[in-house]
């Protein structure tokens, strides 16, 4: 059976499908603030690493092509190249059929096929790199330290786990794994010198951005460590309850179980595979798994977090359901075609819910929180936004109610990357950030690449309702001696109300917050 032939229409398919997904919905808020990091391009960020900015930087051709499937390229790109690695990697452990249900796994995945392939997170580089790392694990084990190539496998395994951290930190789990694996299974492998010379490339890599905070007093790691603390917060298991279903949808339900399936025909010696390779397979996933829910036992966790051991360990019941085909001439089990039709429908499910339900799913119907809680209105509603803003600033400085150069004013990143995108972009706006770095994130280094926000000047405001937050609104208007509502307009979907758009001119900036 030509596995290859398959794996091409399976990696093309993918990639129709995600430009459909990605070509069919705005930018969520934080793929829209992944792109205005990539406007100025640094060594680190508030919040992450570079590397997802820098591939936008690449993909949006130096940010000229102002498109959301071009923002997203890198996703879709990376998820083909990580669908090729499993199929390598599945066929280094067993056989190419392996190799071929893992690919297919991959694809079929929530996360892996979808969350983090249509949409660009840093997930979707680091994920590339994350597999690099495990394939080359997989082939250093099967060496001999004595081998000249055993040397050369460390010193790459180096360079994709230092690429990996540059993406989310968590890829520094990649050594926590092999570390583990050498301790307990390959001792004698630590007097190998080129194990030490990999750290020190890994350690070369990630400098610029442990620089970056050391500059910055570390403010990347004191952000994500009040996100993570368990030492004050009491359990709380509704909670737990929540996220781990959330994991689950995540990872998407019969993957989850395949998955769970595999790890223990791992662990009790039922997988015909080889069993350093298994180990270091677990070794490198389960203590990301382990963390995430331990942290959720007492603090809010996003679904995505544990993502790449999920899609790691999407390689054991692979090897599992090929062993069990074996003289099977199907070239799609039927668990496969299940897992390729959920995901499709999920696919057409979340375009139609963002772009045609009519009106909104919360609650608030009306009033200034409207659409409040409505997550399909993450990406929906800014286009037409930027249109209405764009008259009405045009008509403002005809009329000479506003100056030319008044910026936009945001007080939290959430709402500023829509408005940056969507609004400010396209209309030839700046925005400026009012607000610590905790409420603004990266934004509140940003003004410094701007036109300062002299006092006594003017600016606009815009809050959609379904982000409508008072202590931001009089956070913004206390700045300035005077403001009013200079527009209020509904945003429709399928011809019923969703949300609407507060635009304010602010007049007189007291400068009290100016940097």
């Amino acid at each position: 059976m030509n596995y290859q032939k398959r794996l091409f229409y399976l990696i093309t398919g993918s990639v129709l499908l995600r430009i459909f997904s990605a070509s069919t919905q705005e930018l969520s808020n934080v793929e829209a603030y992944y792109w205005a990091l990539a406007t100025k391009l640094q060594w680190n960020y508030f919040d992450h690493p570079p590397i997802v900015a820098w591939l936008i930087r690449i993909t949006t051709l130096n940010m000229a092509l102002h498109n959301e499937v071009f923002v997203r390229l890198g996703a879709i790109l990376s998820s083909a190249v990580c669908t090729w690695l499993m199929f390598r990697i599945g066929s280094a452990l067993y056989n190419a059929r392996a190799g071929w249900f893992a690919a297919l796994f991959y694809a079929t995945s929530i996360y892996s096929g979808m969350s983090i392939a249509a949409f660009i997170l840093p997930d979707s580089p680091q994920m590339v790199f994350w597999l690099a790392s495990i394939f080359t694990l997989i082939k250093i084990v099967r060496r001999n330290p004595a081998e000249p190539q055993f040397g050369r496998q460390w010193l790459l395994f180096g360079l994709f786990a230092g690429l990996s951290v540059m993406c989310k930190v968590h890829g520094i789990l990649l050594w926590t794994g092999a570390a583990m694996y050498l301790l307990f299974y390959n001792r004698a492998a630590l007097k190998n010198k080129y194990i030490f010379m990999a750290m020190g490339i890994t350690l070369i890599i990630v400098s610029p951005m442990i620089i970056w905070n050391i500059q910055h007093d570390f403010i990347t790691y004191r952000f994500h460590s009040s996100r993570v603390n368990i030492a004050g917060p009491p359990i709380d298991v509704s909670r737990f309850l929540k996220q781990f279903s959330a994991i689950v949808f995540s990872t998407g339900p019969i993957h989850f179980v395949l998955i769970c399936a595999g790890v223990y025909a791992a662990i009790r010696g039922k997988l015909i595979a080889g069993k350093n390779e298994l180990r270091m397979l677990l070794m490198c996933s389960l203590p990301l798994i382990i963390i995430v829910w331990l942290i959720s036992l007492f603090n809010e966790v996003l679904p995505h977090w544990p993502g790449p051991a999920f899609s790691t360990l999407l390689l054991l019941p692979a090897v599992q359901l090929a062993a069990r085909v074996e003289n099977s001439k199907k070239g799609m089990h039927g668990v496969l075609k299940f897992s390729v039709a959920y995901l499709v429908l999920i696919v057409i499910l979340g375009v139609l819910s963002v772009n045609y339900f009519p009106g909104t799913l919360s609650t608030e119907k009306q009033g200034m929180k409207t659409g409040a809680d409505d997550g399909t209105l993450d990406m929906y509603g800014w286009k037409q936004a930027g249109m209405k803003f764009d008259s009405l600033r045009r008509m403002d400085v005809a009329m000479k109610a506003m100056p030319a150069q008044a910026p936009i004013v945001i007080a939290d990143w959430i709402t500023a990357a829509h408005i940056d995108y969507y609004i400010g972009e396209p209309a030839g706006v700046e925005t400026w950030g009012l607000g610590d770095a905790y409420s603004l994130h990266q934004y509140y280094w940003m003004n410094a690449y701007k036109r300062p926000l002299l006092k006594g000047e003017s600016a606009y405001l815009v809050i959609p309702s379904n982000l409508f937050s008072f202590k931001n609104f009089n956070r913004v208007t206390g700045e300035f001696s005077d403001y009013n509502f200079a527009l209020i307009f509904p945003g429709y979907r399928s011809g019923v109300i969703c949300k609407e758009y507060y635009v304010v001119r602010l007049y007189g900036y007291t400068g009290t917050l100016a940097r």
